[in-house]
């Protein structure tokens, strides 16, 4: 290997890790707002933390948050939980770098499809957000860079560092097949290739079930077997996983160019100055010094690979093979959830430019479509979600906290997105689900808090709630105070609020 691949990799995870913290974004993602919510409601390392899909995902970013607290640093969960993923992110670039590099032996190339992954749309964005996948990618590729043809095999640790990833995020369990046939892969005679395999199968079972048990007895106290199945396989009651081929295929389609390119052209509308012209002048060069090198070294390619090569064809194939057909049945209109699968997207793209590697114009038309690529995504995507007033409800929510005083109770029916992301920017709220699971009087919970100084507020779907019946329409038309009514309401997006007594 190059000696610069020894220190490219500290400078990749440097320079992207820089960038993704220069621009957080504020177009939140909604289990992000939850998974902070939780963080800063536990007041210790308890079982609130535990979320079946992601087990371990709570408990780091709640100690990340406590170490970021504790050096001095004034910030909410969900801003902790940001810097995070940006950092676990650039790590991954890092790691992607280096199996790029066992595999092809070129550092340009490496370099640049590292690049293109690090600033590909989706990634980007989700590596400025708090979210479960950014970690659980990371220890896939770790487990991935772990049984790379020529390495030796360590099944245990391989194990390991699958059981973490499912431990982050649970749609990591596809990746098995392909660390086990890796492993398989990795020995040159029958008897050890099978044991490297059975070791591999056996420990990542034994930890996976041996957490899942473990934090199901903590969370509920009891071991029920059906329950403890429908726990771990439970889902979001709003996932739609009904089959349509037309339009799953559609999705399917458009998941992969949305994991490379991504946001608006109008997006800029507002966001203009005199450094976005002259990114917008770059992106336009690059855009043309690419097509100029392309069309003028165009030639066919001879696909000739090593046999190592050709193992991490083989398991890269199999890689996105498993994640593309799992979801394209299962919500396939959810591109983040490609993000599995975007690392073998590379990879097979690198082995298919090994054939030109040494040729210097095909090199040059990499790098701008890199760079192309990148400032799009910036200049479209990551700048203006970057901007608050981009994401009208997250400005509507910062409103509201400057309206409600300390001591303000909301009521609301049914837990949603916009629930989440109003109670989290409104710290000085209480809210309060009309349910009689929850409360057995809401008119004397309302009175008391009327006694105590404090202002009753209904939240959308209360609001829609008492408007299902006529007695919920009269009682609602006496009690409310027409002239607090706040709303965001324009045809994306449908908030409203309201006081009553």
């Amino acid at each position: 290997m190059d000696s610069r691949s020894h220190i490219a990799p500290l400078i990749l995870f440097s320079v992207t890790a820089v960038i993704y913290l220069l621009f957080p974004t504020r177009v939140y993602y909604w289990d992000g707002i939850v998974f902070a919510q939780a963080i800063e409601d536990a007041s210790a390392l308890t079982p609130s933390l535990v979320h079946p899909n992601h087990l371990i995902y709570n408990f780091a970013g709640y100690i990340f948050y406590k170490l970021l607290r504790a050096i001095g640093a004034d910030v909410r969960a969900l801003t902790a939980l940001q810097i995070l993923n940006s950092l676990l992110s650039a790590l991954c670039a890092g790691v992607l770098f280096s199996i790029l590099m066992q595999t092809l032996r070129s550092f340009y190339f490496s370099l640049f499809l590292a690049l293109l992954f690090a600033f590909s749309a989706t990634w980007w964005k989700f590596s400025t957000d708090a979210n479960a996948y950014i970690p659980s990618v990371l220890f896939l590729l770790i487990s991935f860079y772990l049984v790379m043809p020529g390495r030796k095999p360590r099944p245990l640790l391989t194990a390991f560092a699958f059981f973490i990833s499912m431990a982050f995020h649970q749609l990591a369990v596809l990746m098995f097949p392909v660390l086990a046939l890796g492993v398989y892969l990795q020995d040159v005679t029958f008897k050890r290739q099978a044991l490297n395999a059975v070791y591999f199968t056996v420990t990542a079972a034994v930890l996976i079930v041996a957490a899942y048990a473990g934090l199901f007895y903590l969370t509920t106290g009891e071991f029920d077997l059906v329950r403890f199945i429908r726990w771990t396989t439970s889902y979001s009651p709003d996932a739609d996983t009904k089959f349509r081929l037309w339009s799953n295929l559609q999705y399917s389609l458009r998941g992969q160019v949305r994991l490379f390119f991504g946001g608006r052209l109008n997006s800029l509308r507002g966001l203009m100055n005199p450094a976005i012209l002259v990114l917008l002048l770059c992106l336009i060069a690059a855009i043309f010094f690419f097509i100029f090198n392309l069309l003028q070294n165009l030639r066919p390619a001879k696909m000739l690979m090593a046999t190592r090569q050709k193992t991490v064809l083989l398991l890269s194939l199999l890689w996105i093979g498993i994640y593309v057909v799992f979801l394209f049945f299962w919500l396939p209109q959810n591109t983040f959830y490609r993000l599995f699968y975007l690392p073998a997207l590379i990879i097979v793209l690198a082995l298919a430019l090994a054939s030109i590697r040494n040729a210097r114009a095909e090199t040059r038309a990499l790098a701008a479509f890199v760079i192309a690529a990148a400032l799009a995504n910036f200049l479209f995507l990551i700048y203006p979600s970057s901007h608050m007033e981009k994401y009208p409800p997250l400005a509507f929510a910062q409103q509201m906290n400057r309206e409600w005083p300390a001591g303000t109770v909301v009521f609301y029916m049914d837990e949603s997105s916009d629930v989440s992301l109003v109670r989290y920017f409104t710290p000085r709220t209480r809210w309060m689900r009309m349910h009689l699971k929850f409360m057995d009087d809401p008119n004397a919970e309302m009175r008391n808090i009327s006694a105590e100084g404090g202002t009753v507020w209904f939240e959308t779907s209360a609001i829609d709630a008492f408007h299902l019946n006529p007695d919920g329409v009269e009682w609602f038309e006496k009690h409310v105070r027409k002239e607090t009514l706040r709303e965001l309401n324009d045809g994306a997006y449908r908030i409203r609020f309201v006081q009553v007594y």
